[in-house]
């Protein structure tokens, strides 16, 4: 069965009741350190239509929680990675944290407990 995406493209609210959307833009990786996963998203929030403000920000996934991952389960598709991202991102964003690397980056044990919200099968 084909995995359909949730988190490409979808809206959150801030603490304060200001609304954001957001939209997956593109992927990559760092070829340094554990060579993480890069998932970039435009975070545009508004609180009135006459007012917005966008921000490109980076979710990261360490590369090696993933093959740790990925090896005692199963491989996971581009579209599962950017919905781990991209939900982890709600989650902060819901929560008014700040959205920066020691926020939006994804080790084991925070890979494995979005893994199991997703529903992501073994």
């Amino acid at each position: 069965m084909k995995y359909e995406p949730l988190w490409e493209r979808f809206e959150a609210i801030l603490p304060d009741g200001t609304r954001c959307r957001v939209q997956f833009l593109r992927a990559g990786f760092l070829t340094l350190g554990d060579r993480p996963e890069l998932y970039f998203f435009r975070v545009t929030c508004a609180a009135d239509a006459a007012e917005s403000a966008s921000e490109e920000v980076a979710v990261g996934l360490s590369g090696n929680a993933l093959k740790r991952f990925e090896t005692a389960r199963r491989s996971l598709s581009r579209e599962e990675k950017i919905d781990l991202a991209g939900l982890l991102l709600k989650e902060n964003i819901e929560a008014g944290k700040a959205l920066d690397s020691n926020n939006l980056f994804i080790w084991d044990d925070e890979l494995a407990a979005l893994a199991g919200e997703l529903g992501l099968p073994r």
